[in-house]
């Protein structure tokens, strides 16, 4: 009996996005563009909860809310007991999405929110706009009762550090949690971070959940917006099938050996490099530097 490793599943149902944000290489996104076939959800679903998986993340490299069938995806996940949350922009958040989500049972829902002025806000999430967004998120707290948590988070950056206090001070009563975050490099994509010549492995391959892309695809990493290291097809193959597979032993061998440059997307990747400092602050937990290397989303259980 085949049973994974990491209990966490990543699954992309679509990898479209209403944003332009400036921290993401959506410009360098040449991937088809789609929405993962429901009946495909449902038997992908139905096989990782018999593999032993305990949450599931419905996210990648895309706006969740895009896709028309997520509330019923939530509630297909829980009606398996799984855990369910994902991560929004929080622009297409409305009443009946409120309603139909909280119904459905999704435990956790984060928000990106890098800017608390209208000039700060659109300068970071091109395309979005701030008074939607900030009504959005906030009649959300307001309304719910329990479940979805939710949990604001602010990308600190150049274009909007000058407003991280005003950030905290509005933020901390309103949502469950809050926390702000330095942001990563995209590998080939994006660079905000200074490397080093001191690599490790990131355990991803090793340890990390199962990635799947919108058409069924599997990855190492949602670091892989473009789907540069496919290592299986859910479409074809079966979940042990796919982590059985010589493409997975290949980078899982090189991660083990320090032998990055066989996957030069990895190579390139700073998170092969220590970043203790990623996290700035955190409303849940004090834990930041073990945050930081978490290999997966369930930040929610540091406590």
């Amino acid at each position: 009996m085949f049973e994974l490793t990491n209990k966490e599943v990543r699954i992309e149902t679509t990898n479209i996005c209403n944003a332009m944000c400036i921290m993401c290489p959506r410009e360098k996104h040449t991937r088809k563009q789609g929405i993962m076939d429901m009946d495909f959800f449902r038997r992908l679903i139905d096989e990782v909860t018999d593999c032993g998986a305990e949450r599931i993340f419905l996210g990648g490299y895309g706006e969740p809310l895009i896709d028309p069938k997520l509330a019923e995806r939530v509630q297909y996940v829980k009606s398996k007991g799984l855990f369910c949350n994902f991560i929004s922009n929080g622009s297409l958040w409305n009443e009946e999405i409120t309603r139909k989500l909280i119904d459905a049972g999704l435990d956790e829902i984060r928000f990106s929110f890098y800017g608390v002025s209208d000039k700060t806000y659109q300068d970071v999430h091109v395309n979005l706009s701030f008074e939607e967004t900030n009504r959005n998120i906030r009649n959300l707290c307001a309304v719910k009762k329990g479940n979805p948590q939710v949990l604001v988070f602010y990308l600190l950056l150049e274009n909007n550090e000058h407003e991280v206090e005003k950030f905290k001070s509005e933020w901390i009563n309103i949502a469950d949690v809050i926390e702000i975050w330095r942001p990563h490099n995209w590998s080939n994509g994006r660079t905000f971070r200074g490397l080093d010549d001191n690599k490790r492995s990131c355990g991803r391959p090793q340890t990390g959940p199962l990635q799947v892309q919108w058409d069924g695809t599997v990855i190492p990493c949602c670091w892989d917006y473009n789907g540069e290291m496919i290592l299986g097809d859910l479409n074809t193959q079966s979940v042990p099938e796919v982590f059985r597979s010589k493409k997975y032993d290949a980078i899982r061998n090189a991660h083990d050996e320090g032998m990055f440059s066989e996957f030069p997307f990895c190579d390139s990747c700073d998170q092969l490099h220590e970043h203790k400092d990623a996290i700035v602050y955190s409303s849940r937990h004090s834990k930041l530097e073990d945050a930081v290397e978490m290999t997966n989303s369930a930040l929610f259980e540091l406590r």
